[in-house]
């Protein structure tokens, strides 16, 4: 879907200045952990091939290869695409800001030079921004193909989960308290503050939305599921960054203690930091059971739900 609609919509709109920074990011490899998120929750058909999904991750190999004429009968099925896509979109410009000198100044992203490494700083900020734009005019061309998604709801949770009460937020209490340490006693709630709205918070929004494009009049269970993923994900990532491999992560390793970055095994320890996360795991598998097919129908994928929390947590990458 990726190279057969997204990057042509973009090059046709694009001065090629800004299309490549935008396409070398959003193309870069990676574990599309988001939009799959999207998919999952809005009971897309994963596999149209009738395999079982159980154990299956987001980098699972499965039967999803673009059928354009399949998804043209399908507006609904289309229309969930759009808005995985543009959960992704925001996910890689928060990626290419977030690299940029002025924040975390990292040349390594997903095994190769970061963005504004590869075009120069300009072009990353110019790409970051437009594709934080894109992002909306996506989730208008998915009501477009699908007049029944509920445009409001949708952009509510998106520009929540992104926005000034969000990643955003997050990533400026981030950056403050490395640039202005706070007192140990603070540490603990300001941490998983910062990571509840830097990372779980755009989590947390995959799975609203695509329990919207379910149908479900209610979304807190999978904001739920999304809060306690984010977390997870966000120690397992802080725990990647102090004894990962460069050459697996893909990014640049042990670089968060020598900004003075607070993170979980900095606080907490490494082996309080796992203890933690699994404890998030068994909270999660039993969330997943929550997790039933929308009103709208699809498969039941409970067994995904509850697999998720293993991969996140044990991920190499």
């Amino acid at each position: 879907f990726l190279q057969t609609e997204v990057a042509p919509y973009i090059t046709r709109r694009a001065v090629v200045q800004l299309a490549d920074p935008m396409l070398y990011a959003l193309d870069a490899p990676g574990k599309r952990i988001r939009p799959f998120l999207v998919m999952l929750a809005a009971g897309f058909p994963l596999q149209k091939s009738g395999k079982s999904l159980e154990g299956a991750s987001a980098t699972s190999d499965s039967d999803t290869a673009y059928d354009r004429a399949f998804y043209e009968k399908n507006p609904r099925l289309r229309s969930i695409l759009w808005v995985a896509t543009a959960v992704e979109c925001i996910h890689t410009y928060s990626l290419i800001h977030d690299d940029l000198p002025a924040m975390d100044n990292d040349d390594l992203r997903r095994g190769r030079p970061t963005c504004h490494i590869q075009f120069g700083d300009w072009a990353a900020i110019l790409a970051g921004d437009a594709l934080n734009t894109l992002a909306f005019e996506l989730l208008a061309r998915a009501h477009h193909e699908w007049p029944d998604l509920p445009l409001p709801r949708v952009l509510m949770s998106l520009s929540q989960g992104a926005g000034i009460s969000g990643m955003v937020c997050g990533q400026a209490l981030d950056l403050f308290q490395e640039r202005y340490p706070i007192s140990s006693a603070e540490r603990s709630d300001f941490l998983d503050g910062i990571h509840l709205r830097k990372t779980a918070a755009l989590i947390r929004a995959a799975c609203e939305l695509g329990a919207l494009c379910a149908g479900y009049a209610s979304v807190s269970a999978f904001g739920n599921y999304g809060n306690d993923l984010g977390l997870a994900f966000q120690i397992a990532d802080d725990l990647l960054d102090v004894r990962g491999d460069a050459s697996v992560v893909g990014k640049t390793v042990q670089s968060d203690a020598g900004r003075g970055k607070l993170t979980y095994p900095s606080h907490y320890g490494i082996e309080a930091s796992e203890a933690r996360a699994y404890d998030l795991q068994t909270r999660l598998e039993n969330l997943a059971q929550q997790l039933l097919p929308g009103p709208l129908g699809g498969p039941d994928y409970r067994a995904v739900w509850k697999a998720l929390p293993a991969y996140v947590i044990r991920r190499t990458s």
